[in-house]
């Protein structure tokens, strides 16, 4: 019980402050770290709660004075615990923080995988029938009054670029758009952004996760950013994002200005400095902390009782 108290009670804590710590400005200065960042407090509290579950199903065993009598091997004292009617209520709820849990993750993260695949089969079979493929651009030109440009991710992956934006755009500034596009597939961005929306859509009520669903689309959308900048002059990124401001995209896709507004042009023309090495450092050694964390609470119990004589792991004689 101490385990699953200790269990829920850090990933309570990182609902509460991860989005506070996660959402300062040092994100936007090394996006990357951000969305990993995200990640990372994302899939610590999900295993937080599962491990809570299972702690409550299956004891490892418990190392206190007073009860070292009563525990002569682990055998022994998972008997003990099952055969106490006043368990049964820790048991039902075991099985609720985990099985109901990842039955819920697996059947929303399914139904999300069907459903991307159908929007993007749709947009082939609908949107993009009579479409160009551009050698020159490497793009897929589609015949449209309205400027866009987006990618489609997937095994048939492509850049599409509407003719109103070969229009409206200046040379740089299409060399610009298509580099951010290309920079989304090349990073596999959709996956990043697909894990998010799968946990906000299972688990809809928990603050933490809607927040980084959001900020890991637009965390996303810098990162293209900065590699398009590295590739074309910065100015022209942020005029290119000026120009399509106000485009849509299909769900499907990972739009160039979807979502731009003037926090992304102003980053682009005035950058901060990134973070430095210690920053850095300090960051990626907290999000390791946070994902192994959990399953360092789980793992203490059985951990003690091995190290104490009174559990010993199988194979080694006797339990």
């Amino acid at each position: 019980m101490t385990t699953t108290v200790a269990l829920l009670a850090l990933a309570a804590t990182l609902v509460v402050l991860a989005p506070r710590a996660l959402g300062a400005g040092w994100a936007d200065r090394s996006p990357r770290l951000a969305v990993g960042a995200w990640q990372a407090a994302s899939v610590s509290v999900l295993v937080s709660v599962v491990l809570a579950g299972l702690a409550l199903l299956v004891p490892a065993g418990v190392v206190a004075d007073g009860l070292a009598s009563i525990l002569d091997a682990c055998a022994a004292t998972i008997a003990a615990v099952y055969g106490s009617p006043g368990q049964l209520t820790a048991v039902l709820v075991g099985v609720l923080l985990s099985g109901g849990v990842l039955l819920r993750l697996g059947w929303v993260a399914v139904r999300s995988r069907l459903r991307d695949r159908r929007e993007r089969r749709r947009l082939r079979g609908g949107l993009l029938v009579g479409a160009r493929r551009e050698q020159s651009l490497g793009a897929v030109v589609l015949e449209s009054d309205h400027a866009a440009a987006f990618c489609l991710p997937g095994r048939r992956r492509a850049v599409v670029v509407t003719t109103a934006a070969l229009r409206l755009l200046s040379a740089d500034e299409l060399s610009a758009v298509l580099a951010h596009e290309r920079a989304h597939l090349r990073g596999r961005h959709h996956l990043a952004v697909g894990a998010a929306r799968i946990l906000d859509r299972a688990f809809p009520g928990v603050p933490l996760f809607s927040r980084s669903r959001a900020e890991t689309e637009r965390l996303v959308e810098l990162l293209a950013d900065d590699a398009a900048a590295r590739q074309v002059n910065r100015v022209e990124v942020a005029s290119a994002l000026v120009t399509l401001a106000g485009m849509r995209a299909p769900a499907a896709a990972l739009a160039a200005a979807q979502g731009a507004g003037a926090l992304r042009v102003t980053r682009l023309l005035r950058p901060a400095a990134p973070l430095g090495a210690a920053q850095r450092m300090a960051a990626v050694t907290a999000a390791v902390l946070v994902v192994t964390g959990p399953v360092a609470l789980a793992a203490w119990p059985l951990l003690s009782a091995v190290s104490s004589g009174l559990c010993v792991l199988p194979g080694s004689g006797w339990v």
